[in-house]
């Protein structure tokens, strides 16, 4: 089981950098006027739960994952962000994947000691 968790976790946090780096939002910035919002409704949630997650896990994963975003991040420095990522910066790669595994570690921990 804990191989499992461990696994999963790291599917997620690979899942996130694949959302954020293929994400439309992303590539084109000021054609979304909430961009953080649209990546959650249209990337985020689909792709998490394509992977195998519930909707509910989904939309739990990606709210902790969006809101951990926003509150370390202004929309220019995500995208900043995104883009040392795409050209192989192995600390914004770094960054990315900790979001994506911290929010994994917080809400899947939840959900297997819901009574």
């Amino acid at each position: 089981m804990i191989y499992m968790m461990n696994n999963t976790r790291h599917i997620f946090a690979l899942l996130i950098l694949l959302i954020v780096s293929s994400s439309p939002i992303a590539q084109n910035v000021s054609a979304a006027p909430e961009p953080f919002a649209d990546f959650y409704q249209k990337n985020c949630v689909p792709e998490a739960q394509a992977s195998g997650l519930t909707k509910e896990e989904s939309r739990k994963l990606c709210n902790c994952t969006v809101n951990t975003l926003k509150s370390k991040h202004t929309f220019n420095d995500f995208q900043n962000l995104l883009a040392r990522y795409r050209n192989r910066d192995p600390k914004a790669k770094e960054i990315l994947t900790s979001y994506g595994t911290a929010c994994f570690d917080e809400v899947l921990g939840d959900l297997l000691f819901e009574d």
